[in-house]
């Protein structure tokens, strides 16, 4: 059995999936391992009764990646709701500037378009955060009871995705990264005195075992430095909740990248599928091709049709997906 990486198609400057698709994706391949697991429980029959089928296939442990449009996601923790104010904030457009690249007023900077912003609930714990261009979101979904694959309890399984993390940055950027007392994945910052920064969030969900959301690493987004709203989503929150902590990406951290290293977000997800079938012990990756993944995206949203539950997300959607057939980009 191998990991299945499916990836969901970007090209910059304005074309990304909607977090909400992604998570309708996630869903559907839990739907699949859940499916299973209740089928292998009910195969049991009375002698008097003829045999079963042959039992379907076990599905494969399965990576989702992508790099959604901007999007703030509230955490169980946020249990307040956003003022009038907060939400005209958070959703204001934002103009996405790769790393350090300075605020619209220098010389020489041509501005990115304008990109929508959502604001969304997720099952995971703490408060708000930021998904959006220029970072890697990976959202591993597997049995953590799999007998096809190593098994983890919940604390091991956090535990696995912070170092499949970690050795992630190490092998491709030669970074030192490590784990707090606090979520996710940190670096220190030489030229702020060995301050240490957040380069990677964690959020994890399971139900019945098997496991949603997942890691998400900065790649080459704004750093602290960058002060303006307008291009800066971090500057409009406390992200994670977490007080004078600050958030820094791959680009902030290493300039240029080591030799042979590709700074884009396709390539870091490609590594890290590769760190992680190692350490579930799985016969190396198969990526999912575009045209398998289009398909995909268009059956669920057929069978979703007239279940939209914000207004304007199932559009975007279905402009998404009607965008990367007609591009056929990879």
């Amino acid at each position: 059995m191998r990991l299945r990486h499916l990836h969901l198609p970007s090209r910059a400057p304005s074309l990304y999936p909607p977090y909400a698709l992604a998570s309708r994706v996630q869903e559907h391949l839990r739907r699949q391992q859940l499916d299973f697991k209740d089928s292998s429980s009910s195969s049991g029959h009375h002698e008097t009764q003829p045999p079963p089928p042959s039992p379907p296939a076990a599905p494969p442990p399965t990576l989702l990646s992508f790099t959604p449009l901007p999007t703030y996601t509230l955490g169980r923790r946020q249990t307040a709701p956003l003022t009038a104010q907060e939400t005209a904030r958070l959703q204001a457009p934002l103009h996405h500037y790769h790393h350090q690249t300075p605020p619209p007023s220098s010389p020489n900077t041509t501005t990115p378009p304008p990109l929508p912003v959502s604001i969304l609930n997720s099952p995971r714990g703490g408060l708000t955060t930021y998904h959006g261009p220029g970072q890697t979101v990976l959202w591993p979904v597997l049995d953590l009871r799999s007998p096809y694959h190593k098994q983890y309890k919940v604390r091991c399984y956090s535990r696995l995705l912070e170092e499949t993390t970690i050795a992630t940055l190490a092998s491709q950027f030669g970074l030192a990264a490590f784990t707090t007392a606090d979520p996710g994945v940190w670096v220190r910052q030489a030229d702020q005195g060995d301050e240490q920064a957040k380069i990677a969030a964690l959020g994890v969900h399971l139900r019945r075992h098997v496991s949603a959301l997942g890691t998400a690493i900065n790649v080459a987004m704004p750093g602290a430095a960058v002060v303006d709203e307008r291009c800066n989503p971090w500057a409009r929150i406390v992200a994670c909740g977490l007080e004078g902590r600050t958030v820094t990406s791959v680009a902030g951290q290493v300039a240029p990248p080591p030799c042979g290293a590709v700074l884009d977000e396709r390539a870091v997800a490609e590594a890290w599928a590769a760190e992680l079938a190692v350490r579930i012990g799985v016969d190396g990756v198969e990526m999912v091709g575009v045209d398998e993944v289009v398909a995909l995206l268009e059956r669920l949203l057929e069978g979703s049709a007239g279940q939209v539950g914000e207004e304007g997300v199932g559009q975007g959607e279905r402009e998404y997906v009607a965008a990367i057939r007609r591009l056929g980009t990879v």
